[in-house]
């Protein structure tokens, strides 16, 4: 009887592993990350205004095109810096760098290519060898200069629609006219293709480059009307990924800033600026909230934020980014010491019941407050995002089952010897 209940105690509760889905979830079919290489949002957020290292107003510019969905008004590169911000964006680290994006389990690659995804790319600038590794298949520019031809590399097993398509488009970039805005239409061209003919779940990754080399060698007048020059192509993007029920997501690895006629990011005068070092974030598609979002927030954020809007949790090794609250619905986790029922109530209305289980989620729930009974017992939370009700090892008084039969043990295990002792003096 003893070993029984210590079985009971110790050993863990039958189907503790029930998932309930409540409010179908509008999960996106795929993702395109475009990361606009050098494009700080004091130059497109109304809600700024950049300055010039000598504290000349400049002006900005107005992408109509990118205006819905959720906005983040204040969200920061760790380091203003191409190779830095890329790795941070894919990890959800922010001391990331080109080595960690290549360790297994750490990029956003990693994690769509367990659900099933393919990965794909179309990198201008600033692309390094283990961001190219991660792909399924990838157009890229071999230096960063404005010439040449893009080359395509590949898996062996990358599907051959998928093929097809980026093979098609390397050898289009020839019929755009020269310039460094010429980068940024077919990269924006090819986006909205790939997303319009693709029957399969992806994730894309677009670095548009012209923007950053505005900034470098053409001076301020060049680097905005470059920016505004984003959004016919925005435009076409934005209706592809609104068609095919595609996830947009548009942010930059670094701002820039101006000093005289000459920008920079990453050099002494520049890098502690905040045109340096705020970047968009914008989210468009499935599930995201029309929503403009203040507070603090880190570039870190962008990676495990993605993810939770395909529906991807949890997957990224090295991550201390969080899930921004830009979503439509949140899922609510609820662990029971032993199988027991549950009910989730708002507004003096039961959403949802449940019993048999001591482990529940409840998907698609809106932000707000939520009464739920455990067990007849009544509880009150306020839903801010993802949200975990673990009372395993709750401190209301009750031991904890693992501690309970850990006291269990050490008593049978002293009985035993008492016996054994009294055995032998018998003897």
């Amino acid at each position: 009887m003893l070993l029984l209940i210590l079985y009971l105690l110790i050993s863990p509760a039958i189907c503790d592993s029930d998932s309930v889905y409540m409010a179908d979830e509008a999960l996106p079919r795929g993702a395109v990350l475009l990361i606009v290489d050098g494009l700080g949002s004091s130059y497109i957020y109304p809600e700024h205004r950049p300055y010039s290292v000598d504290g000349r107003p400049l002006e900005q510019a107005v992408l109509f095109n990118i205006s819905d969905g959720a906005r983040v008004l204040d969200i920061r590169a760790s380091v203003p810096s191409t190779v830095p911000g890329h790795s941070t964006i894919v990890t959800g680290c922010s001391s990331a760098d080109d080595i960690l994006v290549g360790m297994d389990n750490a990029t956003i690659f990693d994690a769509a290519r367990r659900r099933g995804y393919i990965c794909l790319a179309l990198l201008q600038r600033g692309d390094f060898m283990n961001m190219l590794l991660e792909q399924d298949g990838v157009l890229y520019f071999e230096n960063n200069t404005l010439s040449g031809e893009p080359t395509m590399g590949s898996r062996s097993d990358l599907p051959e629609d998928a093929r097809e398509i980026l093979e098609e488009w390397m050898h289009a970039y020839r019929f755009y006219s020269s310039g460094h805005s010429r980068y940024n239409r077919w990269g924006l061209d090819a986006a909205s293709d790939i997303v319009r003919r693709l029957d399969r779940p992806f994730l894309l990754i677009v670095n548009l480059g012209g923007i950053d080399f505005a900034g470098h060698y053409r001076g301020f007048d060049e680097y905005i009307r470059t920016v505004r020059a984003l959004d016919v192509g925005l435009g076409e993007l934005v209706s592809a990924c609104m068609e095919r029920d595609v996830l947009l997501i548009v942010t930059a690895d670094h701002g820039m800033s101006f000093r005289g006629s000459r920008g920079g990011h990453a050099g002494e005068n520049y890098s502690d600026r905040l045109e340096s070092l705020r970047i968009p974030l914008i989210a468009i598609g499935p599930g995201v909230d029309d929503v403009i979002l203040g507070g603090r927030w880190s570039q870190a954020d962008i990676a495990p934020t993605l993810l939770a809007l395909l529906g991807i949790q949890g997957d990224l090794a090295m991550s201390d980014g969080r899930s921004l609250p830009i979503r439509r619905t949140y899922s609510l986790q609820v662990e029971l010491p032993r199988p027991g029922s549950v009910e989730v109530c708002r507004n003096g209305s039961v959403i949802a019941a449940e019993s048999g289980s001591s482990s529940y989620i409840f998907r698609g729930l809106e932000l707000g407050v939520y009464d739920l009974y455990l067990n007849g017992h009544l509880r009150s939370i306020v839903l801010s995002g993802d949200t975990t009700v673990d009372l395993r090892e709750s401190s209301s008084g009750v031991f904890p089952r693992w501690l309970l039969g850990s006291i269990l043990i050490l008593a049978i295990n002293v009985c035993g010897i008492v016996v054994i002792v009294r055995l032998i003096r018998g003897w």
